[in-house]
């Protein structure tokens, strides 16, 4: 069998490089073709145009996809030939892992839907730590793929939403995903000052924060879960600290990775729990990921895709390589 994997060969330059594939699963293994694959905009676009040491190429990336399984090694258990599964593998035709290391597909769900579980679960572990409870008002500012993921999230957990985005086409794709109140700003919207249990800044714009800080009450809570990729305003620390200080708001990272990986007796709320439960609430319709949200693209036309994702875009937020368009002559 031949494995096509999308591979950096160098800054900006990307492709699908042949491997050979061994198809036959040791116990305990699952292998299956991969259906669909999610590009991390941000994380994939940074590796893209960096340009890292000559001996780090050729680079291969992503970290989001749904397979089919082909076959099942001795002992697995709860797969089977033709199921669906989520995994954290690269942009690859093919993929052979550990069955505890999937995550079945709910039945009757679309894989470009519900693969945006992985992005929702981004979040969650900030709104499993946040002192907010349903009903409380809250916050999420940046309404790109985790924006988006969050504030529905947060909205199927019971919680009064209001979601920010300066963008007319993002603030479009939120209210098409079934969300109340959007807008460009919290004023906009008619927020109550000091009346919002939380913040979730998921833009990684520090005016985004700045300017919810009078809208968060007492006791509230800010999570930074958006990355700063680079500094948008000349406002200092001091005026964060300051304001922060005097609003009595406590301000914590949002890294998804500080929860464990797995569940244990000890661990209910993990990454790979969050990511099946959103999993299945988006394929009971509790969370509606509108296609305004992605576009499907072949594989094979990967450094064109990835070429473009350079360009700071609206719409739409995300790129999905789609394998079942997949033929090895045009690659």
């Amino acid at each position: 069998m031949t494995d096509y994997r999308v591979t950096f060969l160098q800054k900006q330059q990307a492709a699908l490089v042949p491997h050979e594939f061994e198809g036959t699963p040791a116990a305990g293994e699952i292998v299956g073709e991969n259906v669909i694959s999610l590009i991390s905009t941000g994380s994939e676009r940074g590796g893209f145009t960096q340009q890292f040491p000559p001996e780090s190429y050729p680079m291969e990336t992503g970290s989001s996809s749904i397979g089919r399984v082909l076959a099942v090694g001795q002992g697995v258990e709860g797969f089977q030939p033709g199921d669906l599964f989520y995994h954290n593998g690269h942009h690859t035709r093919y993929a052979k892992l550990k069955a505890e290391d999937a995550i079945p597909v709910p039945a009757g769900a679309k894989p470009e839907q519900v693969i945006f579980g992985r992005y929702a679960a981004v979040s969650m572990t900030s709104i499993y730590r946040m002192k907010a409870k349903p009903v409380d008002n809250v916050i999420v500012t940046g309404q790109g793929m985790v924006g988006l993921m969050c504030a529905a999230t947060l909205q199927a957990f019971g919680f009064n939403v209001y979601a920010v985005d300066p963008s007319p086409e993002r603030q479009s794709a939120s209210r098409q995903a079934g969300l109340t109140h959007v807008g460009d700003s919290l004023e906009a919207l008619g927020a109550e000052k000091q009346g919002f249990g939380a913040l979730l800044e998921c833009s990684g714009n520090e005016n985004a924060l700045h300017a919810a800080i009078p809208y968060l009450r007492k006791g509230a809570e800010a999570f930074q879960i958006g990355v700063p990729w680079k500094k948008t305003s000349d406002w200092d620390a001091h005026t964060l600290l300051y304001e922060l200080f005097y609003a009595y708001i406590s301000i914590h990272g949002g890294w998804e990775w500080s929860l464990p990986l797995k569940n244990d007796d000890f661990h209910v709320h993990t990454s790979f729990g969050h990511i099946r439960t959103a999993m299945e609430l988006i394929a009971a319709g509790k969370i509606t990921v509108p296609e305004v949200m992605y576009e499907l693209r072949d594989p094979a036309q990967c450094n064109k895709v990835y070429t473009e994702i350079t360009v700071p875009r609206m719409s739409p937020t995300s790129m999905i390589l789609d394998w079942r368009t997949f033929r090895e002559e045009n690659v």
